[in-house]
C-alpha cells in the first residue's frame, strides 16, 4: 500500500488543478470578448468562407459511429471572406458528436467553412472544426477588421 501513496497524491494533486483550471475554460467561452483577434485571424486564414448567417433548415443526413453529418441550409447576413454575398442561400455540411439537439442547429452563427471542389465540379462546404461561433457585436467587430486589413494588403 505505501508503494501507491505516491501515485494517490500525484493523481490527487492533478485532479485539484483540473477543478481549479476547468471553470476559467468554460467560462472563457462564455465570455463575449472570446475568442482573441488572433485567434479569429487564425481560423479566417485557414479557409475560404467566413459568414454571418442565419440558418433556414438543418437535417441529419448520416451517422458513422459516435459521429452526425448535419445539413445545413442557410442565407448569408454578412460576408467576411469568400465568393458567398449577403441574402445568398447556400448549403453546408457539419460533423458532430452524436446527440447534438437540433436547436444547436437553428438561429444565427458565424461559420468558418472550407470549400472542396467535388468530382463533378461543383463546391461543396464544410465547416472547420471547433469554429463555429454565436453572433455578438465584439466578434463582428473584429471580422470586420480583419476583412479590412485583409482587403489593404491584396493592393
Amino acid at each position: 500500500m505505501c508503494y501507491l501513496m505516491p501515485l494517490i497524491k500525484s493523481l490527487l494533486l492533478k485532479t485539484f488543478f483540473l477543478l481549479l483550471i476547468l471553470p476559467a475554460c468554460v467560462r472563457g467561452q462564455d465570455d463575449d470578448k472570446w475568442p482573441s483577434l488572433s485567434y479569429l485571424r487564425q481560423d479566417y486564414r485557414s479557409v475560404q468562407i467566413v459568414a454571418h448567417i442565419r440558418i433556414q433548415e438543418a437535417e441529419i443526413t448520416n451517422r458513422v459511429g459516435g459521429y452526425e453529418n448535419w445539413k445545413i441550409r442557410a442565407e448569408v447576413i454578412e460576408s467576411f471572406k469568400g465568393k458567398l454575398k449577403k441574402g445568398d442561400v447556400f448549403t453546408y455540411f457539419h460533423g458532430a458528436e452524436a446527440g447534438f439537439k437540433k436547436e444547436y442547429f437553428s438561429g444565427e452563427k458565424i461559420v468558418f467553412l472550407l470549400a472542396e471542389r467535388g468530382p463533378d465540379r461543383t463546391i461543396h462546404y464544410a465547416v472547420l472544426e471547433n469554429s463555429t461561433l454565436p453572433p455578438n457585436s465584439d466578434r463582428i467587430k473584429k471580422l470586420r477588421l480583419i476583412k479590412k486589413s485583409s482587403s489593404q494588403k491584396r493592393r
